[in-house]
């Protein structure tokens, strides 16, 4: 029987196009570089950051980094950042920094990215038919709650998602000293161990 080599990068095609690869175990946006997926630095990227993971990822793959690992750690040289799921940071102190939106992912849809099988971002978002993906930088109006800017997303389904994404974490992670992480949609997110003195902090 062949091994399959992990550290390979393995293309997966929509209508002729990139839609993602795999490489060492992470599902990656087809036009994410390559030389970025083989050198994340320490503790940046969707293996070891879990804010690139959740921020960074558009239906089911890796996208981008966050924006604290991409303006503190990579000094915006792999982009601007994400801040919120499909949304780039747009803040004055980073416009110097490349968009990802005008680099690597410039005229690409959000259709051709990942696949909705592993989770539909767009319908998470409550985003139309139509739009680009640039169109998904615009922020919310932060006066709302998530149920009022999403009327119609069902948030169950959604957490569901999250959680068996981060399901696989938690079991690898530090289960000797009850160390636990989760997220939600609606930013509901928490990172805190049940350690006693332990820390609850987001």
């Amino acid at each position: 029987m062949a091994q399959f080599n992990l550290k390979e990068f393995v293309y997966h095609y929509r209508n002729g196009k990139p839609a993602y690869y795999s490489y060492d175990e992470e599902l990656y946006c087809g036009t994410f570089p390559e030389e970025w997926a083989q050198s994340h630095l320490p503790t940046t990227g969707p293996k070891e950051c879990r804010n690139c993971m959740y921020y960074g990822s558009w239906n089911g793959v890796f996208l981008g980094y966050c924006t604290n690992c991409a303006d503190y750690v990579y000094n915006g040289e792999r982009g601007r950042g994400l801040i919120d799921i499909g949304r780039e940071n747009d803040d004055n102190v980073v416009a110097c920094h490349p968009s990802i939106f005008e680099a690597y992912l410039k005229d690409v849809l959000p259709d051709d990215i990942g696949d909705k099988d592993f989770m539909d971002s767009f319908e998470a978002i409550n985003s139309s038919n139509g739009f680009s993906i640039e169109d998904l930088q615009v922020a919310p109006n932060e006066n709302l709650s998530f149920e009022e800017r999403y009327p119609d997303i069902d948030l169950n389904e959604v957490n569901d998602y999250y959680d068996e994404l981060f399901r696989r974490e938690n079991e690898l992670e530090n289960n000797e000293n009850g160390i636990g992480i989760g997220y939600t949609i609606d930013g509901g997110g928490y990172y805190g161990s049940d350690y006693d003195g332990g820390y609850d902090s987001y």
